[in-house]
């Protein structure tokens, strides 16, 4: 008896296991049933596309540099036996710098200006007797040949005397020199670093957006970071035609007077500044699908997410202005982008 009694009870417990998964499994459906019919559509928000003032300023951030910068080599060797400028002293292009040890070369160079004079006389003594035909060709050819050698040897020994003394190619400032007097050089080896701060200029880097605003010629606001309360002026003196790794157009100010105040390496800042404000169409960066080198937008038609690529320009307000694309009063999807795509449906909230 006490056998069945347990029987029963296990039966029972059982069966009301059973009842209550069943019921779990039909609550689980109905409620995925349910999670399938809201997901029918996505909720999202909406911007309309509008005219908006812009105003078209814009700074650009550069490096104050010397309109000529140069390394200067030694074209010889020898001892340097004289100094005449030394590091921060101004030179004129063609101004003595160094003069370098030439007594070994001088020596050449006189007895190979004496060989040439002689030379030059034979080709005229026997070119006379060649008018007389006491000679014979040959033997003209020979001197006349032996004259061009003498004539080729004199211009190397003038231009390795001439390399002796090392001049300034351009005007400007000694920034550093490498030598003392006694110092030893060689071909090749550094003496000074001459920099040309006259005009000093001006590189900044523009957007493709910008680059269309700026003109040659046009003087430019300039301010330089560690000169307070004084504004300068440059003139654009060169626009490149390409843009470089960042997608940036460079654009080269050149200083107007000179000003000493600032030095090369300084940080400056160029104010683009334009009169007149103009209305373009706007919309939020936000409402952009994809990213800037590939923009688009999601329309709405008849319910349903609908993909349009446009053509942009991105506004330093978080906007962005359409150049192609849109129309005033086209509306954009604003929000819930992340789970959007074309011909998803969607809902305005």
């Amino acid at each position: 008896m006490k056998k069945l009694i347990i029987i029963g009870f296990l039966l029972i417990g059982v069966s009301a296991i059973a009842f209550t998964l069943y019921n779990n499994k039909t609550e689980l459906n109905e409620a995925a049933e349910s999670a399938m019919k809201s997901s029918d559509f996505i909720s999202v928000t909406v911007e309309k596309v509008e005219n908006q003032t812009v105003n078209r300023n814009f700074e650009a951030n550069g490096v104050f540099e010397p309109s000529q910068e140069l390394k200067l080599m030694s074209e010889t060797s020898g001892a340097i036996t004289k100094i005449l400028k030394r590091k921060g002293d101004y030179v004129k292009k063609g101004d003595l710098i160094v003069q370098v040890d030439d007594r070994l070369i001088r020596s050449d160079y006189t007895i190979a200006q004496l060989n040439l004079e002689q030379a030059e006389k034979d080709v005229k003594r026997y070119e006379n007797l060649a008018n007389t035909d006491a000679i014979t060709k040959k033997q003209l050819e020979d001197n006349q040949k032996a004259y061009k050698i003498a004539e080729a040897q004199f211009s190397a020994l003038q231009k390795r005397l001439d390399d002796t003394q090392v001049k300034a190619p351009i005007s400007g400032f000694i920034n550093e020199d490498y030598f003392e007097l006694g110092t030893l050089v060689s071909p090749g080896m550094a003496l000074v670093d001459i920099i040309n701060k006259n005009p000093l200029k001006l590189s900044v880097g523009v957007t493709e957006g910008e680059i269309a605003k700026v003109k040659k010629g046009e003087q430019i606001t300039v301010g330089v970071n560690a000169i307070t309360g004084q504004d300068f002026t440059g003139k654009v003196d060169f626009i490149s035609d390409k843009a470089n790794g960042a997608f940036k157009y460079e654009v080269v100010l050149l200083m107007n007077g000179n000003p000493e105040q600032i030095k090369p390496g300084m940080f400056g800042t160029a104010h683009f500044n334009f009169s007149q404000d103009e209305e373009v169409l706007k919309i939020s960066r936000k409402s952009i699908a994809g990213s800037l080198k590939d923009p688009g937008v999601y329309l709405i038609e008849n319910g349903q997410a609908v993909y349009r690529s446009v053509k942009i320009n991105p506004l330093d307000d978080g906007m962005v202005e359409v150049l192609e694309g849109l129309k005033a009063g086209d509306e954009v999807i604003a929000s819930g982008l992340i789970n959007v795509k074309e011909g998803t449906k969607v809902k305005v909230q």
